[in-house]
């Protein structure tokens, strides 16, 4: 593939992708601002729309590996969250509608970025990035209660008609598990409790300051830095490396600085590091499989948040439980990232990665 059409379909699918969370979370506290049922009822409908649009991903991951079809996936899911606005008067439909398309569009802009990766962590991590900085300006939007459902409407049609016209990278031929990996199923064991304990930690986080706006927008940027770049750092020094070496530092940083902006947004930059290395390990040991292993990880992502949900933030929240939890995912990391490395050594170190 040419320099120029995978840096296309990058920036087509990285931007597109901060357009889908944004108008998701925009519709979402929209409801919230204008107070279209009770607060129970609205909690629960945010609950509803995560699990819709975490949970279903294996199963659309598993049909787009089956028919090939990730850019349609990914055109349908923004056809649904660009018509999601419309939908507000109808509080259910419109959560189940984002959900859905957000599921889709997640999976199929996942299967690009891994069919663009050729074995690398970096485009997946730059593709999965701009979404936090998407649900931070729907949030902000939503909740202002000046959601306007227009302009995120004729954005996300824009970009849907760009994934349609860019030119579309193909996928690599699936290669073959070698037959003698061993303990296949701790490994992915191991990965995906990495995965929900980062889910668990950043949901349960207690940043008193995020309420200032300039640090809120900072603390973000930390998340997508930190998404983007680990998967590029992972790729130059050595995927473990990065990834293990990144959370173990963010430990004491969230643990015991949390109360300090700085440090605690350099933990947090530090601990995204393994997002898109976990990823991509996850999805060469499922070869021909990236949108099951893509859905994976956000099944993953939602088991670990599942707690903040209920009476258990209340411990969840705990710097102690911080600490224990950010520990066992280094332990886990550690363990199933060197077990992979067994198997795959030339793909875990900086100077062996494949071009």
């Amino acid at each position: 593939m040419n320099r120029k059409m995978l840096l296309g379909n990058v920036a087509v699918y990285s931007i597109t992708h901060a357009l889908i969370d944004a108008t998701c979370a925009g519709v979402l506290f929209a409801m919230v601002a204008r107070a279209q049922a009770d607060p129970q009822t609205l909690s629960n409908l945010i609950v509803v729309y995560n699990v819709l649009a975490f949970s279903t991903q294996p199963l659309f991951g598993l049909l787009v590996d089956r028919f090939d079809t990730p850019v349609y996936a990914a055109v349908l899911g923004g056809v649904l969250v660009a018509a999601s606005p419309l939908l507000l008067p109808v509080p259910f439909l419109a959560v189940l509608i984002t959900g859905i398309g957000n599921a889709l569009f997640h999976v199929g802009g996942g299967v690009i970025s891994l069919h663009l990766a050729s074995g690398k962590a970096a485009l997946p991590g730059i593709y999965v990035a701009p979404g936090a900085l998407g649900l931070m300006v729907g949030t902000l939007i939503g909740k202002s209660g000046h959601f306007s459902a227009w302009p995120f409407m004729l954005l996300l049609s824009a970009a849907v008609v760009l994934i349609l016209v860019i030119p579309r990278p193909q996928a690599a031929a699936p290669r073959s598990l070698p037959g003698d990996l061993k303990w296949f199923e701790t490994v992915l064991l191991l990965l995906l409790v990495s995965v929900a304990i980062r889910s668990l930690v950043g949901m349960s986080l207690v940043l008193p300051w995020k309420s200032d706006p300039t640090l809120l927008f900072i603390l973000t940027g930390a998340v997508v830095l930190g998404k983007a770049l680990g998967g590029i750092l992972g790729d130059k020094f050595g995927w473990a490396t990065v990834a293990v070496s990144g959370l173990a530092v963010s430990l004491p940083l969230l643990t015991f600085f949390a109360h300090i902006p700085t440090l605690a947004i350099t933990g947090v930059f530090l601990f995204n590091l393994s997002m898109p290395i976990t990823l991509i390990c996850l999805a060469e040991m499922l070869p021909g499989k990236g949108g099951f292993a893509f859905g994976l990880t956000t099944l993953a992502l939602i088991i670990g948040a599942l707690p903040t949900f209920t009476p258990l933030r209340l411990l969840t929240g705990h710097p102690g439980f911080i600490f224990a939890a950010i520990l066992v995912s280094v332990a886990a990391l550690s363990v199933g990232l060197r077990l992979y490395a067994g198997h795959y050594s030339d793909r875990m170190s900086g100077s062996g990665i494949p071009h």
